[in-house]
């Protein structure tokens, strides 16, 4: 997400008692006060230091410095009266503002504060401000100037000396913790420096990159603390809002066909939600085509990531761009790549900025109806969705669907719940239910233990099932209001199934095998003949169709969907 330094700096400057920008007032205006009653009194002869001595006097509340019986009809006398008065006043505002910030700056050293975030991203304002309106008391550490509307809610600007050191200070016994930097390096410092502040809170780090977010979990494996990419939240975020299998049936397509216009953090973080979460029974693998100024500059590295990618989706990459400075390819080429994967069931446009992202989608909207293809709904990464119109006439920009807001991100994060992840933690526990007393209670069985003392390995499973549960449902013909959108793990009626007969069992079974291997593939695993799976490698043999695996095999994945059953239905251990 790129900087917003200008917005963030107006908005978090005008919080404190005393802006900066003003105290120049006060040198000013004491020049000008005693210049006037140095050029009074000089005027009447007297010597310069006694002159100086009586001009001081002009900046007494009380007037003594006229009882020398000079007549307050000189004009600059008068003048200098209210100069001298008003330098006075703004010292002391000077003084009251400046004991009010060190004052707040030892009790957030000094106390503890319910919520604190740490970092200098836009988001970090938003954070910042959500705490407060959730009523705790806040800190926000590494705001570009001190503010205070009370002394419940502190911004504070990054001290001079190490900013871990200044975590570990200010962050003790914190009861949430929120790191988003603008460096992801630094972001994983300041989180270590978190956790040993406060050991207990919960932390929740929200990096720019998904791979490097992924790796960092699994590194910091923390039970309280999870390491989120911004990108992979949006993305996971719009589509549970707009479900594109779900957007894809209701149009009459026979697979998901998305077009991505820019292939940064989002846009990457967009396909591989499409390709792993959005698997249906009912829809053939999804087609993406991607089009961005580097695109197969952004292929090749994708590739070196995800080895396998072709058989996780039909992808095509098209160096080129759309918005108001230059459409290239040439029309004619992009509408062949278009028509060539069939009618476009959703386009996602994710460019830099919110300027040139509302400049892309409409411009696409243009280019669409120049080529004749059919407008499929457009979705808008933008930083503030307010500039799109609710409810507005469906044409132009308010047709567009804007996503990934910054609220929308904190929202979805949980940094301020106390028990996040709550779907997958009731997944856990429903595969807990599943099992056996002697099974639960294997040290050895890692995967089996409580939330709370699994790895993140598990933990990322167990989240990574739960995305996919709407796709599941809606391969079972549950109806949609009973999954879209739904907060938490969603639930179906007591007479609903997920399966009624082993054909049913089987063909969610072959679904789920098809998730894994999307999952696999997109994390860079590939296919052995070897009989055991490779970790250093990331090989494995039961990369292959699911009829091509054991019987051994394939109850791993009917277990998954009796589990899954077990979870939408409360069958949650006691």
């Amino acid at each position: 997400m790129p900087e917003d330094g200008g917005k963030q700096g107006r908005r978090s400057g005008s919080g404190g008692l005393f802006p900066f920008r003003v105290a120049w007032i006060i040198p000013v205006a004491a020049v000008l006060t005693l210049g006037l009653g140095l050029w009074a009194w000089l005027s009447r002869h007297l010597p310069l230091d006694e002159a100086l001595y009586r001009s001081v006097g002009l900046f007494e509340i009380d007037g003594n410095a006229y009882s020398h019986g000079e007549p307050l009809a000189d004009w600059r006398f008068r003048v200098g009266r209210w100069t001298g008065a008003g330098v006075v006043l703004s010292s002391l505002l000077a003084l009251a503002a400046l004991l009010h910030e060190q004052l707040a700056t030892a009790l957030a050293r000094w106390t503890k504060q319910a919520v604190v975030v740490i970092g200098s991203d836009p988001l970090a304002l938003a954070a910042f401000e959500a705490a407060r309106r959730s009523g705790r008391s806040s800190l926000w550490l590494g705001a570009s100037a001190f503010g205070s509307a009370s002394l419940r809610d502190i911004a504070l600007a990054w001290p001079q000396r190490e900013r871990a050191r200044a975590v570990l200070e200010h962050a003790r016994d914190a009861d949430h913790v929120l790191v988003v930097n603008s460096d992801d390096a630094e972001a994983l410092s300041l989180a270590r420096a978190a956790h040993e502040a406060a050991p207990t809170a919960q932390i929740t780090v929200l990096m720019r990159d998904v791979r490097l977010a992924e790796d960092a979990a699994a590194t910091l494996n923390q039970p309280r603390t999870r390491v989120l990419s911004t990108a992979a939240v949006a993305a996971r975020a719009l589509a549970e809002a707009h479900p594109p299998f779900l957007i894809a049936r209701t149009s009459g397509h026979a697979r998901i066909h998305a077009l991505i216009v820019g292939f940064g953090q989002t846009g990457q973080a967009i396909a591989r939600d499409l390709m792993v979460n959005c698997r249906t029974s009912y829809l053939d693998l999804p087609r993406i085509t991607v089009i961005d100024p580097q695109a197969k500059d952004l292929e090749g590295v994708l590739r070196v990531r995800a080895p396998e990618i072709d058989d996780c989706a039909d992808t095509r990459f098209i160096d080129g761009e759309i918005g108001s400075r230059a459409v290239r390819p040439e029309p004619t080429v992009i509408a062949r790549e278009l028509a060539a994967g069939g009618p476009i069931t959703v386009a996602y446009v994710c460019l830099a900025d919110d300027a040139s992202a509302l400049s892309g989608a409409a411009m696409l909207q243009s280019l669409l109806r120049a080529v004749d293809i059919d407008q499929p709904p457009i979705f808008v990464r933008l930083r503030e969705a307010r500039v799109v119109a609710e409810g507005g006439t469906g044409r132009g920009l308010d047709a567009l669907t804007p996503f990934g807001e910054l609220d929308t991100i904190l929202k979805a994060s949980e940094f301020l719940s106390n028990a996040p992840d709550a779907a997958a933690r009731a997944f856990c526990e429903a595969y807990r239910a599943s099992l056996s007393a002697a099974e639960r209670d294997d040290p050895n069985n890692r995967s089996a233990f409580p939330w709370d003392r699994l790895d993140e390995t598990w933990r990322q499973a167990n989240r990574d099932a739960v995305a996919h549960i709407a796709a599941k449902l809606a391969s079972a013909e549950i109806p949609p209001e009973r999954w879209k959108s739904v907060a938490g793990l969603p639930r179906i009626a007591e007479t609903e199934r997920l399966f009624r007969g082993h054909s049913d069992l089987e063909a969610l079974a072959r679904l789920e095998h098809e998730r894994w291997m999307a999952q696999r593939r997109m994390d860079g695993w590939r296919r052995s003949e070897a009989p055991s799976k490779n970790e250093a490698r990331r090989t494995h043999p039961s990369l292959k169709g699911y009829d091509a695996l054991t019987e051994e095999v394939k109850e791993y994945d009917r277990v998954f969907v009796r589990q899954t059953q077990r979870a939408v239905r409360g069958e949650a251990a006691d």
